[in-house]
């Protein structure tokens, strides 16, 4: 009967104890893998890599071969090109191809063309009648070749140089874009499992406490504690409530945001993140400071950049020359009564043209002020390269620097740690033999806390380091290499 009623009570309480949402554990590369699936912000970069991708296959394809088409229709009164001529009607159409090639500047066209001219002549007694219909044909092979400005396609090689580069940045931009959401990720983690620590320390400090409480109680009816020693720990119990509080609400606060940054933030479940482990380890200083200076994407930008404005300085440099270009032209052409015939003698008669053009502004002042600046603007950029490398440098010795002294502090934690737990200890055997009061109990239990506080806030501290050294040394680019390609993109 008792064990009946037992029962039924305790399904009674179960059935009135509020429902709890299911917990879902969350490891690092789990939370990583969500985000750069359903997180704005990875395709936002993906999509400013395609943007440029599509602006250098458009740059690139200056060299397509182009076709062209003309169509003509004419009428004359009377005609001007004889005196005789009352009416002329000219009707034709040219067809053709048109190439540029890029790596010597060569601009060679290809055209037919076919006219049909019809005219009206008055009669003339003594003289010959002219045809009331004549077909001309002709195939035109032009070259233009640049000499001096532009020489053998110079500035259209430059152009396409710097859009090239252009690409290469946007993909190291892309990679580096790619790191830093990762670093974000990283960090917000890292905020979430501290929060998760936070609590759970404070709860367990609020549970040791009450039963405290409890023992000082019944200490207290049984007249074997004073009044203070019960105020005082109440008043502890009540600023662990207030603690635990504090570390509840940052710690929803950041649930929150790390269920809208992976997307997930209209799940029920209750998302939990994983036993806290260091974020790897990170190479030896001067593998590092190697890597930065050599091969680092840091420095490769920094390279492109200059790079870049160095051929804009010498296509600058270039446009300042007078324009000189050779037009070479063949024109093989033929005069017949049909179109037939003057299909097939076409070459019956030939013209040949060469000649040089040649032009230069009388006052150059604004092709030389654009390579005045664009030299300008080349010289800021290999100085802005020893200032990035320069503040590189600085950040990746003063990260190495804070973590040499972390790792100390670390260690120094532990000890005090483990002395505030054996400190603990003997307060608590002392105020049980009545050698005490519950007051030296509270302070050894709020030092331990303190010291707790430390320990984590040290290894936190570690952790955002570590995270930083491995922007510095793309080690995020190693580590998620099949997530941040631009193959799949």
């Amino acid at each position: 009967m008792i064990r009946r009623i037992a029962i039924q009570a305790a399904l009674i309480l179960a059935l009135a104890a509020p429902m709890c949402p299911a917990e879902q554990e969350i490891t690092l590369d789990d939370f990583i893998g969500t985000a750069i699936e359903n997180n704005p912000r990875y395709r936002i970069t993906a999509e400013e890599y395609l943007i440029a991708l599509y602006s250098d296959r458009s740059a690139q394809s200056i060299g397509d071969l182009n076709l062209i088409a003309s169509a003509l229709w004419t009428e004359s009164y009377p005609s001007p090109l004889s005196y005789f001529t009352s009416y002329q009607n000219t009707v034709g159409y040219s067809v053709g191809l048109e190439k540029l090639f890029p790596e010597t500047g060569t601009s060679v066209k290809l055209e037919q063309g076919t006219l049909k001219t019809r005219s009206e002549t008055a009669a003339i007694p003594g003289f010959p009648s002219f045809p009331d219909e004549a077909y001309t044909s002709n195939i035109t092979l032009s070259i233009v070749q640049p000499l001096m400005k532009d020489a053998f396609g110079l500035i259209t090689k430059k152009s396409l140089e710097i859009s090239s580069r252009s690409r290469e940045l946007a993909e190291i931009k892309l990679t580096e874009d790619w790191e830093d959401f990762i670093a974000y990720l990283t960090d917000e983690y890292r905020r979430w499992q501290l929060c998760h620590t936070n609590v759970e320390l404070y709860r367990n400090k609020l549970k040791r406490v009450e039963s405290q409480l409890y023992l000082v109680e019944r200490q207290r009816k049984l007249g074997l504690s004073e009044e203070l020693d019960l105020i005082q720990i109440r008043q502890k119990f009540q600023g662990y409530k207030l603690m635990l509080e504090q570390a509840k609400m940052d710690c929803e606060t950041q649930s929150k945001r790390v269920k809208r940054v992976i997307g997930r933030e209209d799940n029920t479940e209750e998302l939990v993140p994983d036993e806290f482990e260091s974020n790897g380890t990170v190479p030896p200083e001067e593998i590092a400071m190697s890597y930065l200076n050599a091969k680092s994407n840091i420095k490769s930008t920094a390279d492109l950049l200059v790079r870049i404005q160095k051929t804009n300085f010498e296509m600058k440099e270039n446009e300042t020359l007078p324009e000189l270009t050779l037009v070479m032209e063949a024109n093989p052409n033929s005069y017949a009564d049909n179109l037939d015939d003057s299909y097939t003698e076409i070459g019956t008669y030939r013209d040949y043209t060469v000649s040089l053009n040649a032009s230069r502004p009388l006052f150059n002042d604004a092709a030389d002020a654009e390579r005045d600046r664009a030299r300008e603007e080349y010289e800021k950029a290999m100085d802005e390269r020893k200032d990035i490398m320069l503040q590189s440098q600085i950040g990746l010795e003063g990260l190495y620097i804070n973590l040499k002294y972390l790792d100390t502090m670390l260690k120094l934690n532990e000890h005090d740690l483990e002395l505030a737990e054996e400190r603990l200890r003997l307060e608590k055997e002392k105020y049980d033999q009545g050698r005490n009061t519950i007051f030296f109990v509270l302070q050894a239990e709020d030092d331990l806390l303190e010291a707790e506080n430390r320990k984590n806030g040290t290894l936190f501290a570690r952790e955002s380091v570590i995270n930083q050294i491995k922007l510095f040394t793309d080690q995020y680019a190693l580590d998620y290499s099949d997530v941040i390609s631009t193959e799949g993109i």
